[in-house]
């Protein structure tokens, strides 16, 4: 007998079977059955299967990211106690990376060459692009022997499905008796049926036959689901990572991975409304069978204003201290952007002996930018009569008294100009060309048609300005924030004075790569390191962060700058 949830997700799922075969993932199908742990139930899971890629069977080792890590001596590294790998304590996050852009296929390179043996990815980054992008490069790279697959460690994830429009996904979710509908075009799974799909195609988009690490990826995502009566609640969810580590075990005993665990962005943050305790996630093995030793690692945010992975409670200690007690080894992810006072900051200050002179020149470009649609604002009540439509076209006024308070929080701000103003303007201007050229004798047709383009073009590069300038806000406040780490830790990395590093893009970026890496109970700090000038300064930060001790890190964290960010 099926349970609400199972007759609810069915419904919800069905679709002509014709359509569900399309899928070129599909094309070439085997059969896995699965008994159900609890229920007996056997479910049929079409799995796709790429016969002609080439693919490098080996997998990382201890003893080969050892001999490796040895030929990289400045780069910090660490170890993955369940398995005996070595890892760089610096890894290469590949979240926005892909084939059509050759600077990433330069960094990705330029990072292997440095040291870095750490590859995160997931299934779902570019709907599998990323993942597609280290296979191809790493593929050239063992060819040409600049380094070996069992020198590499590759970590990959699911759990997010985010189909490319807003169709329902029903070649993802076939078979998927269980997942959550976070919106119309969203919806996470860590079902078995699902991760098996999952791991199939990443690893014929890796050119790999086992992936090292594999993690569900936020699966406290599925307590948002907006279609099941009654909500996914907690308890349902830790029966499904625990069903989903015992499926995980059958894929480790199958060599397709070597270890597995969790991505979350609430693992850490007990006093969030979704978060996860890890403590009750290792209690359900008892109940499920799951083996302890399978499970290898964690993946949480942490940077200079997010610090509660490496920061103990009252009552509790720290997710990063609590992992490893359990011998789980402990990922940092998003060091370079920071959600502060709720706000999104980005950790990097580029440019920044060029910051006064770009100020003045954007400040002169705005100031010309307001008057010219000022005036053109003026223009339009002369042209046409009607004072309500005119009266629509007061944007230069409506923004510059909003400059201030724009400027305080660039993502906001972003979002507001491309999302709303932009959108509105130009719904006003359609609004004015239909009632234009419904008035065939209308005197100033012409006239009125020409002011309609030339407003959306000076509104579109106005509104750019506006955003450049929120930036150039935001980016003196980080500088600001630089200086005042500088002055706190003069072991921080730095491009000025006798120890200065050479050719530092982004110093407050290196100062929050170097604090995180040199926590003890972190093992690797995963960069987005899209360019080889982000190589540059992520490598600089690792090797300078054996520099930081306890009591540097300490001070750091009472900067004034930095207080009163941590969830509490």
């Amino acid at each position: 007998m099926l349970s609400p949830l199972s007759v609810h997700a069915t419904q919800r799922y069905q679709r002509p079977l014709s359509k569900m075969l399309s899928s070129v993932a599909f094309r070439q199908a085997s059969l896995w059955r699965l008994r159900g742990a609890k229920t007996g139930i056997v479910i049929s899971v079409r799995i796709g299967i790429q016969t002609s890629r080439s693919v490098h069977g080996a997998a990382a080792t201890s003893d080969a990211t050892a001999a490796f890590m040895s030929k990289h001596p400045a780069l910090p590294t660490a170890t993955l106690p369940k398995r005996g790998l070595v890892l760089s304590k610096l890894g290469f996050g590949a979240y926005r990376v892909n084939s059509s852009q050759s600077a990433h296929r330069a960094a990705l390179v330029k990072a292997v060459q440095a040291g870095v043996n750490v590859i995160d990815t997931s299934s779902h980054f570019g709907h599998g692009a990323s993942e597609k992008f280290i296979g191809e490069t790493l593929e050239g790279m063992f060819k040409q022997d600049a380094i070996k697959r069992e020198q590499v460690v590759m970590v990959s994830k699911a759990g997010f499905i985010l189909p490319p429009t807003t169709e329902f996904p029903t070649q993802e979710l076939e078979n998927v008796p269980s997942y959550a509908a976070i919106s119309a075009t969203s919806y996470h799974s860590i079902h078995p049926n699902y991760l098996k799909a999952q791991i199939a195609q990443s690893l014929d988009r890796l050119k790999m036959d086992k992936l090292d690490i594999f993690m569900l990826n936020n699966p406290e995502r599925m307590l948002g689901d907006r279609m099941l009566p009654g909500g996914f609640s907690k308890s349902r969810l830790y029966k499904e990572i625990a069903e989903a580590f015992a499926f995980l075990d059958t894929e480790v005993e199958a060599g397709r991975i070597g270890g597995y665990g969790i991505c979350s962005n609430a693992l850490h943050i007990p006093t969030t409304e979704d978060h996860l305790s890890l403590k009750t996630i290792l209690k359900t093995r008892h109940d499920f069978g799951w083996k302890l030793e399978n499970f290898v690692a964690v993946q949480a945010p942490l940077n200079l204003f997010e610090r509660d992975l490496v920061t103990d409670a009252e009552s509790a200690k720290s997710l990063a201290a609590e992992a490893k007690e359990n011998d789980i080894f402990v990922f940092a992810n998003r060091p370079l952007n920071a959600i502060a006072a709720g706000q999104i900051v980005t950790l990097e200050n580029k440019d920044q002996h060029n910051r006064q002179e770009n100020s003045v020149k954007l400040l002169e470009t705005l100031d010309l930018g307001f008057s010219s649609l000022a005036n053109m604002e003026l223009d339009i009540k002369d042209m046409i009569e009607e004072e309500s439509l005119a009266m629509k076209f007061v944007w230069s006024e409506v923004l510059s008294e909003n400059l201030s308070r724009l400027s305080s929080n660039y993502f906001a701000a972003k979002h507001f100009l491309e999302r709303e103003v932009l959108p509105a303007i130009d719904r006003d201007l359609q609004i004015l060309e239909d009632s234009t050229v419904d008035q065939p004798d209308l005197e100033d047709k012409d006239a009125i048609i020409t002011w309609i383009h030339r407003y959306r073009r000076e509104a579109q590069m106005l509104t750019k300005d506006i955003g450049l300038f929120c930036q150039l806000d935001s980016d003196k406040r980080n500088d600001e924030l630089n200086l005042v780490l500088g002055l706190i830790c003069r072991e921080f990395v730095s491009d000025v004075g006798e120890d200065k590093v050479e050719n530092i893009g982004s110093p407050l970026s290196t100062k929050s790569i170097q604090y995180c890496i040199a926590h003890e109970n972190i093992g690797c700090t995963l960069v987005g390191m899209r360019t080889p000038e982000y190589v540059h300064d992520a490598v600089a930060a690792a090797e300078a962060s054996r520099r930081l001790t306890k009591r540097d890190l300490s001070l750091i964290e009472q900067c004034p700058l930095l207080l009163n960010t941590t969830s509490e």
